[in-house]
This record gives C-alpha cells, structure tokens and sequence, in this order.
C-alpha cells in the first residue's frame, strides 16, 4: 500500500489541491491501485483561498509514511504564509519534512506550494519550478534553489515541484505513471478528460501516452488492445469489431483521431517493447523479434533502421557504454 499524503495548508487553492487529489482518487476506485488518500493540516480547520472550509481534518504528525511514499503540497495564496497558524507552525512542520525526506519519502509541490518546500531548505541545490507569476520570487528570496520556468514539473532527488494550478494534475499523472504504469496513467487521464502533457526537459517520450490526446473511446480501445497484445498478430477486421465499427471506419477514425494509421502504431509499440527487451543481454535478435510480433528478426532489423538510423546491435552496444 502506497501512502499519498496531501498537507493542506492555511488559504489553500481548490484547483491546486483537488486536481492531483482527484487523479489519485480515480487510480484507487476505478482502477483498484492500492493508494491509501490521507489528507493532513496544521489545524483541524482551514479556509481556502475561494472562500471554502474543510474541517475535521487530522493533523499532519498523525501519519505514519515509509521509504516511497508521498506527501503533496498544494499551492497557498499569499495571505496563507501570513496567518498565524502556519508562522507558528511552520518551525516544527519544515523539520518534519525533513526527517519524512531523509527517510526516503518523496516530497511534491503545486504552484506556491514550492515556497513552502523552500523555506523548509529542500529546494536548495535542487532544479524545481512554480507559477510563472512567482519564478523571478523563488528565485530572489531563494538563491540557493534551481529555478525553472519553462517546464511543467521537475522531480530531482526526490523532490518534484510543479507549475501553475492545472499542472498539478500533469504531476500527479507522472506519479501514477511511475507507480501503475504508462498505459494506466493514460486511462486516468482520459477518465477526467485531460489531455497527457510532458515535461518539456525530458528527452524521454512515451509511446504509450503519444497517439492519445483524443476522445474516441473505439479508438483506445483498440489501441488498449495492441499495446497489450504487442506479439499477436493484428486482423483489422477484428480490432474493428472491437471498437463496435466497420473496418473502413476504424481506418479512418484511427488516423483522424492519432495522426497515424493502426498499423503505424502498432509497429511504433512493437518497437517500443523491443528497445526495453533489447537492454537484456541474454536475449538475441531474434528472440526479441518473436517476443514483439515481428515477422522474423530481418523485418526487426529494417523497422528499428528506419525509425532510429541504427540497427538493434548497434543500439543495443550504446546503451551499455
């Protein structure tokens, strides 16, 4: 069980909190991940930003969090750092999150919540970013943290901190595609109905997030089905009957949605699943090629050229140098 704990603090923002709380709600009860949602405060009661209060909260010593779990700050309003439950609070509060940090939990911000992970002096050295209206403030009352502002969210040594009020949900995706997997984080996305984005400093892309930045729910169904299936062999008539539709249509609902064709996809994760069995040593040319439902290694060999410019061996001898 993964602990994902959110520590509200005084003049909250709704958005900032309830977005990424709400990704991890839909991971748990429509996907059964094994989350467990603690939310925490300084103060049983606190007042949010839009005019909102939550209260019977527990306070934040009540959790008992291990190596890899979570606590998530949202971002504040100004007023928040200025009342008078977080000034006498915060002393004890930024050495708890230190101690929950060298333990190994991992330690998120959204939007100014990033100003808080910095008083508490686990910004300094560390890449990290915040609302494009509050960098150049980081970056003056902070010297000593790495501010960007041309990224989405940066996670470096355990700290991730995010941007401005919807990329929260960006970071909470990234979360749930580091502890479900891509093709899970994708399904959540879809069931909010927001769109997957990147990082931006990642050079990393993924396949199984690529292609689904639509609402055809046919066509990821079928594209559930071949990233699933990757070694099987793909009848068209049967993927469009899968997505309850003709075969002239799946064809082009398939590119109109993606921008590619069935097939194309199908081989960009075929490849996909070849580099990962490519890092393994012990496995031969051939042998990957059978497990991704390549043809023969020869048609491994001209696909992997084309896409990459290389051929596997020479890909694979890159990796390990």
């Amino acid at each position: 069980m993964k602990t994902i704990a959110f520590v509200i603090l005084p003049q909250v923002h709704i958005l900032d909190l309830a977005g990424p709380l709400q990704v991890f709600y839909e991971a748990k009860n429509d996907y059964q991940q094994p989350f467990d949602l603690q939310q925490v405060a300084l103060a049983p009661e606190v007042s949010m930003a839009q005019g909102l209060t939550l209260s019977h909260l527990a306070p934040y010593t009540t959790l008992s969090l291990q190596k890899g779990d979570y606590i998530i700050i949202a971002g504040i309003h100004t007023s928040g750092f200025r009342s008078e439950i977080y000034q006498q609070a915060s002393p004890a509060f930024f050495a708890w999150l230190n101690a929950q940090h060298v333990q190994g939990v991992k330690i998120c911000s959204v939007c100014t919540g990033a100003f808080v992970l910095a008083q508490a002096g686990l910004l300094d050295g560390k890449k990290c970013t915040t609302h494009w209206k509050a960098s150049q403030e980081l970056h003056d009352k902070f010297p000593a943290a790495k501010v960007q502002s041309d990224c989405l969210y940066i996670k470096d040594q355990q700290v991730y901190t995010s941007a401005g009020v919807a990329s929260g949900i960006d970071l909470a995706l990234s979360i749930l595609e580091e502890e479900a997997g891509a093709l899970l984080a994708a399904k959540v996305a879809r069931e909010i109905v927001v769109y997957m984005r990147r990082n931006g400093l990642e050079q990393q892309q993924s396949i199984y997030l690529d292609y689904r930045t639509h609402l055809y729910e046919g066509v990821h169904r079928v594209q559930d089905w071949l990233v699933q299936n990757p070694e099987k062999k793909n009848n068209l008539e049967e993927l469009a009957e899968m997505a309850h539709m003709s075969s002239r249509n799946l064809t082009r609902l398939f590119r109109k949605a993606t921008g590619v064709s069935v097939h194309e996809f199908a081989t960009k994760i075929r490849l996909e699943l070849a580099k990962k069995l490519l890092k393994n040593p012990d496995l031969t040319i051939e042998a990957v090629a059978a497990r991704c439902g390549f043809k023969d290694a020869r048609q491994l060999r001209r696909l992997w050229r084309e896409q990459f410019a290389q051929s596997p061996l020479e890909w694979r001898v890159s990796q390990v140098m």
